[in-house]
């Protein structure tokens, strides 16, 4: 029987808290997928930075493995996202002159150059991604797609964004000391975009507030496109040790508390609610008020939006984001999140941005959390940059090749995880 070739996708999220690597599959139809997912507690990393890389990469490495084993395939490429307080982002302009009569994609790409160069890198910091934002030929503004049309002049408006070269090659190496190729780094917000967003509010525009781990990245879109990048180095695990603090508990039992009990808003939980604590260090049990956890979770997540607050401000982008406020990442999923960001953002509309539903496996993946892997996944689906091939043989075939094949890969593979492991040591 002819063997049937299918086409898969992985992308990965290496966060201060977990890693994160979502498997999807395109269907006939050109649609995603999802056929699996990896998740570990992240270890070796703090907002966004590599500090300790053989933990990096071990979690990175078992995140992986995990993947690989839901969805049955062997990953040898990923899309990786990339976050942190050294991006930063700026919006160019370059101009190139029609070589012909019609535009051409070397038209375009001098154009693209002449805009990449005007952009300010010193010796420390490098180009991590561009985004067009239009074109504008012959001074017509707001031009999506110009090859082939006729003018003269051609200008793109273009939103770069740069990060510390370290940093990045840190994170790099990680991944691929775990074992597999970085096909491309994408910076995480327009990832989660990608997942998260509807049409119109790109279109109408909007702000994007990721709120991870150990940073929270903030992302403004206009017109369609990309128009504004930065990062807070407040997140999640902020919240889970004012926690620990005040309540005198242990990191561990913080996150539980956070998780099972905690609200955003002080304001919704009854003060005759108490929750169940044990003090750190000791085996003693006592009761804390749930009103008070609430107080606790709420400072912090009032600083988190407060800060981005400042960054409209700061950037003069409040009359760019019409459509709201949309919050996503692990620290979006407490109740009250969604008020509060309203509230603190001066009554602009807020929501809490899970993932757009997808066919297959969705239910593994249909949290805030996951929206970056999810946004990474469909990425690279769109760019036809496939993590692996897998050949499968149509029903009544004989498989038992194929799964001798993949077996045999397989050993190989961890053995040469195992290699790489002894190198770093």
């Amino acid at each position: 029987m002819k063997a049937l070739r299918e086409r898969f996708v992985c992308g990965l999220d290496v966060g201060t808290t977990k890693v994160c690597a979502v498997v999807g599959k395109q269907e006939p139809s050109g649609e995603i997928s999802i056929v699996g997912l990896g998740l570990v507690p992240s270890d070796g990393m703090q907002r966004g930075v590599v500090v300790d890389p053989k933990a990096a990469t071990e979690s990175i490495r078992a995140c992986l493995r995990k993947a690989e084993q839901a969805s049955g395939i062997t990953i040898a490429r990923v899309w990786l996202g990339l976050t942190g307080g050294h991006i930063s982002s700026v919006n160019v302009r370059g101009r190139a002159y029609v070589s012909g009569p019609q535009v051409t994609q070397a038209d375009l790409d001098h154009a693209i150059d002449a805009a990449r160069g005007a952009v300010a890198v010193t010796s420390d910091r490098r180009i991590i991604q561009h985004t067009v934002r239009d074109f504008v030929l012959d001074g017509e503004r707001g031009i999506r797609r110009p090859l082939g049309m006729v003018g003269k002049q051609l200008d793109v408006n273009l939103h770069v964004v740069t990060g510390k070269a370290s940093v990045v090659d840190n994170l790099l190496s990680c991944v691929q000391a775990a074992g597999v190729q970085v096909a491309e780094q994408a910076l995480e917000p327009p990832a989660t975009a990608r997942a998260v967003l509807t049409e119109a509010e790109l279109t109408l525009g909007c702000v994007l507030v990721d709120i991870g781990g150990g940073t929270t990245d903030i992302a403004v879109f206009s017109n369609g496109s990309i128009c504004y990048t930065s990062a807070l180095p407040l997140g999640g695990n902020q919240v889970t040790m004012d926690i620990a603090k005040l309540l005198r508990v242990s990191p561990e039992d913080a996150e539980q508390i956070k998780r099972r009990f905690g609200h955003a808003l002080a304001q919704d939980v009854p003060e005759e609610q108490d929750i169940d604590i044990t003090l750190v260090g000791t085996e003693q049990h006592e009761r804390a008020s749930a009103k008070l956890l609430a107080e606790i979770i709420q400072a912090r997540m009032e600083e988190i939006f407060e800060g981005v607050a400042e960054h409209l401000t700061s950037e003069g982008l409040w009359s760019l984001v019409p459509a709201g406020a949309v919050v996503s990442g692990g620290g979006a999923e407490l109740p009250g999140t969604a008020v509060l960001a309203s509230t603190v953002l001066g009554g602009l509309p807020a929501r809490i941005g899970y993932p757009r539903p997808l066919k297959g496996c969705f239910a593994l993946v249909n949290q805030p959390m996951y929206a970056t892997g999810v946004g990474l996944a469909i990425m690279a689906a769109e760019a036809g940059d496939w993590c692996t091939r897998r050949v499968t043989v149509s029903r009544g075939g004989p498989a038992a090749g194929a799964n001798y094949l993949r077996a045999l890969w397989r050993r190989c593979l961890d053995a040469w995880h195992r290699w790489q492991a002894s190198r770093a040591r």
